[in-house]
């Protein structure tokens, strides 16, 4: 009995040395959850395997077994699907040892698809997107929203559908799992395109731009359309308002347009209160 107590204090003092020279080991942390990740395989600075996602910066994904991970699914768009076995904080960084199911490559995000960060989409002065394109669609990634345009197989025409999203959304999840019901949708755009975004506020264009066209605006904060009209080019948004030119309607009367030109009015539409107001005289187009 008199010989026990040291033997434990021993292994008491051992485990605490443990801990000091291997903090890894000292703050693991069990966790066992099912996952579904977008993000891509690459190979770690020590020479193993390691997954990232963009929208988890400070954490690495450390595959259980990393021999199953084949070369054709490294630095590529993938969606994997697994279960979390631990978790623990090293090197500044969260490391998350994850078993793997399933791995799905997203075709759609490498090869011939080009994604560009803040361009200019739709109408001027309409909000940037990120844009990926696809061999099929083009997808436009807000803070809020994701406007998907995609050729329909059924008919010469494509659909044109608009889907809330977060900030925790990866944008190629989004635009590669279209999930859920879209908050505005087009299913045979025909001669629809999308115009853009500003703020809450969708803009469709009906025809060709270059001539006399449709142009829709629908507010996605107070749920309503504020905008059907017939407008010529140059459309713009400014300082919250969309400044355009609205074709007017004939009354019969003579024209005071002379030479086929058309009537037109300048409007400002506030995006917030969805009032139009006349923004000068009217005109002759072109």
């Amino acid at each position: 009995m008199h010989r026990a107590v040291p033997s434990f204090f021993v292994f008491c003092v051992l485990m605490c040395a443990l801990s000091l020279v291997y903090p890894v080991a000292a703050i693991a942390e069990p966790e066992t959850k099912k996952t579904v990740l977008y993000g891509m395989f690459r190979q770690s600075p020590e020479g193993g395997v390691e997954f990232v996602s963009p929208q988890e910066p400070d954490v690495v994904y450390v595959p259980l077994d990393a021999a199953s991970i084949m070369a054709d699914v490294l630095n590529i768009q993938v969606q994997v699907r697994g279960e979390i076995r631990e978790s623990f904080a090293r090197q500044g960084k969260t490391t998350r040892i994850l078993a793997v199911e399933d791995i799905r490559p997203m075709t759609a995000e490498y090869g011939a698809t080009r994604i560009e960060k803040d361009k200019a989409v739709g109408l001027p002065g309409a909000d940037p997107a990120e844009v990926h394109a696809y061999h099929d669609k083009t997808c436009a990634a807000y803070d809020r929203y994701a406007v998907v345009e995609t050729l329909a197989d059924y008919s010469d025409g494509h659909t044109l559908r608009l889907l809330a999203r977060t900030a925790a959304d990866a944008p190629a999840a989004v635009c590669g799992n279209l999930q859920g019901t879209p908050l505005f949708e087009i299913p045979n755009g025909g001669d629809f395109a999308f115009a853009g975004i500003s703020g809450d506020t969708l803009f469709v264009q009906n025809g060709p731009t270059d001539a006399v066209h449709g142009l829709m605006a629908v507010n996605f904060a107070t749920k309503r359309q504020i905008l059907d009209g017939t407008v010529v080019p140059g459309a713009a948004i400014d300082k919250g308002r969309l400044l355009y030119r609205q074709v007017l309607p004939a009354d019969g009367r003579k024209s005071a347009c002379l030479n086929g030109k058309t009537a037109v009015r300048p409007m400002a539409l506030d995006l917030k209160s969805g009032r139009s107001t006349t923004a000068g005289k009217d005109a002759c187009w072109p």
